[in-house]
């Protein structure tokens, strides 16, 4: 199954007291990915797309009805998720941990570095000189990416469940855990991790 990048354009949006919000969008674009694209992070001119067994995909949107691919870089393991902050991505890759790719050249992506996380790389988010990894069975890793060629982890928090996703706000780590819903982490000393608060969602 090939995956596909989709572009949406913002056609509308009209706020009034009396109608409230409403949005209108529209498909303005695609680009088809070798596999399953299952994460996006976009940079400038480029979407970075985590495509699962074909690795990270380094797509040009310049024009965004005409998206093409410039780059890519066949990680080891599945790329479920991606993040991308100047010239890094940085990419959860499933058994293989965390991969960071220089994407200087968006042409020639290469990888620089990488930490085997315990578990399963499934999510990540980066914020400063940390990355946030959502590991599955592990939690939340906390990794110094400020050496981007020796990524080194600093803290974590063993999440209840399976991690599969996060987002990083302020001093605050939100964990989708699996069965065991969403999980918020307190981040302010990285070293130390600590589930402060969580939400048992139904499903």
């Amino acid at each position: 199954m090939k995956g596909r990048l989709f572009l949406l354009a913002i056609c509308a949006v009209a706020i009034t007291t009396a109608h409230g919000d409403s949005l209108n969008c529209r498909l303005v674009g695609h680009c088809s990915t070798p596999d399953q694209a299952l994460g996006v992070a976009v940079v400038g001119d480029y979407a970075y797309v985590a495509d699962w067994a074909s690795g990270l995909r380094a797509i040009s949107v310049s024009d965004p009805v005409y998206p093409v691919e410039a780059g890519f870089c066949d990680t080891p393991g599945d790329a479920w998720d991606v993040a991308a902050v100047g010239d890094y991505a940085y990419v959860a890759d499933g058994g293989a941990g965390l991969r960071v790719i220089s994407v200087s050249d968006p042409a020639n992506p290469i990888e620089a570095g990488y930490y085997d996380t315990p578990g399963a790389a499934w999510g990540v988010a980066v914020v400063g000189d940390c990355a946030y990894v959502a590991d599955a069975d592990s939690g939340l890793r906390v990794i110094s990416v400020s050496d981007p060629a020796h990524p080194v982890e600093v803290g974590f928090c063993d999440t209840q469940g399976w991690a599969e996703g996060v987002t990083v706000v302020g001093n605050y780590a939100y964990v989708v855990d699996a069965f065991d819903g969403l999980r918020v982490i307190s981040v302010s000393d990285p070293a130390h991790p600590v589930e402060v608060g969580f939400c048992d969602t139904p499903g």
